[in-house]
């Protein structure tokens, strides 16, 4: 580092006048050398020897449960937890990573992933109660269900509803470009904090529609509204509260119903029981283990009976069960599954 910095103050105090300073994009070509000098110095990654079968980042990161991580053409993704940058390399030899702007902080990354739960134990244990379970885990090495900011989560899924992964994800990262807080430049782009509902509750409604929201608008609006009236801690607080306790809160929401509901409660809260039913569990649960509510339109009363269906086999991570059943069920064939292993 001392050999570097008489390069990095000269960089930094070029000789002769300073250019005019016109707008951003003008801002980011003068520093763009300083940033990436610093970038080469401080932006080297470390390596945690974390490996695939405990951890596989991009299988999780595309897996339906986050919107706003970008994957880089060499592999890489970057993206934030909370005012943190990250930046992530999954290789052969571990997931290599880094922090900014403060550094080193892998306790962030741990708990994100959830590293502190035994995935290889949960999975035996699903394989004892349910000998299926074999192809689906062994198709999915390292699937992992997050532990996301609850209020991003929130308005992540309440944008979910009829909607694509990708335009999930484009309507999120334009909430974010709009309206959250810079954070840090990893790996060549801004990354920004996702914005708090009190910044949400002050948009503009036509703004909102031109971001791909359209008639969720006036729901995103309205519960922002909502959770700044409750204060910055009654979201967070649910998750000292029991599942069921907190899934009734939720739904007390505008446009929050059982599924968004459980959603939070499994991405964002920690309800690690929380059981989404969409498409993809209705007809898992239906063709593996209900086949008597197969023809059953999918009512409250059914939607809370494959739920319960799934908690009763795969017991207190049932949540974590669904999320491979869900990605299983996404890239095959349930029946053919079933056919197989049945």
């Amino acid at each position: 580092m001392r050999l570097l910095y008489p390069k990095l103050r000269s960089a930094v105090n070029p000789p002769g006048p300073s250019p005019p300073i016109v707008d951003e994009d003008s801002v980011r070509r003068y520093t763009r050398p300083i940033v990436q000098m610093f970038q080469d110095v401080c932006e080297a990654l470390e390596r945690a020897p974390v490996p695939l079968r405990v951890l596989n980042v991009d299988l999780t990161l595309s897996s339906g449960q986050a919107f706003r991580w970008r994957r880089k053409p060499g592999g890489e993704w970057v993206g934030t937890i909370g005012s943190i940058g990250v930046h992530l390399k999954p290789a052969a030899d571990g997931l290599y990573w880094q922090t900014a702007p403060e550094r080193d902080r892998w306790d962030v990354i741990a708990r994100y992933f959830a590293l502190n739960i035994d995935l290889e134990a949960l999975q035996a244990q699903w394989i004892r109660r349910e000998p299926r379970m074999k192809a689906v885990v062994e198709g999915l090495p390292g699937l992992r269900v997050l532990r996301q900011d609850v209020e991003e989560v929130l308005f992540s899924f309440l944008c979910a509803s009829c909607n694509t992964v990708t335009k999930i994800s484009r309507t999120m990262q334009a909430l974010e470009h709009r309206y959250g807080d810079p954070v840090a430049e990893v790996a060549g782009e801004l990354l920004r904090s996702f914005p708090r509902a009190g910044k949400l509750a002050a948009a503009d409604e036509a703004d909102l529609r031109g971001m791909l929201w359209g008639y969720r608008a006036p729901s995103l609006l309205a519960v922002a509204r909502f959770l700044k009236d409750r204060g910055d801690a009654w979201l967070a607080s649910l998750r000292e509260r029991s599942y069921l306790d907190a899934r009734f809160e939720l739904m007390k929401l505008p446009g929050i119903g059982r599924k968004i509901a459980d959603c939070i409660c499994l991405f964002g809260l920690g309800h690690n029981e929380a059981v989404p039913v969409d498409t993809h569990i209705r007809k898992v649960a239906t063709c593996m283990f209900a086949p008597q509510l197969a023809s059953c339109s999918l009512t409250e009363r059914t939607y809370d009976a494959l739920a319960s269906v799934l908690r009763e086999r795969f017991g207190a991570y049932a949540g974590w069960a669904q999320q491979y059943l869900f990605c299983h069920s996404r890239a095959t064939q349930v029946p053919s599954l079933v056919r197989k292993h049945s």
